[in-house]
């Protein structure tokens, strides 16, 4: 079950990277609504939610301690993101959104990657 989880994850940072290198705007428009229009609460409890998978399934992978990494930071958004204050949260956003596109596809790249290395480390 522990690399089943890793490998969708895996997937998933893959689809986000092609798709932010593909298709910078469109993927930056949809993610900035998707969040603004999800309670904070909510995008809080996905990533503490996924945080926890890592940390369960980093047992069963070769290299665990990458897993946990990826798991307590994971962990460490989602409380970062339930506990500031939803102005801060805004500002955050904002500035994101306002990045130049280099900024934003050079994110896309280490997504891809990211998604590539939790392919290789099951």
């Amino acid at each position: 079950m522990g690399r089943i989880i890793v490998v969708l994850a895996g997937i998933f940072w893959i689809v986000i990277g092609i798709f932010g290198l593909v298709a910078t705007k469109k993927l930056t428009l949809s993610l900035s609504n998707f969040v603004k229009n999800t309670p904070r609460q909510n995008l809080g409890l996905f990533s503490l939610i996924f945080g926890a998978l890592l940390l369960i399934s980093a047992p069963h992978i070769r290299e665990a301690w990458f897993i946990l990494a990826l798991g307590i930071m994971a962990c460490l958004k989602g409380a970062a993101v339930v506990l500031m204050p939803k102005q801060k949260l805004n500002e955050v956003m904002d500035w994101w959104l306002a990045a130049p596109e280099v900024v934003l596809k050079g994110w896309a790249v280490c997504s891809l990657i990211l998604g590539v290395v939790m392919f290789f480390i099951i």
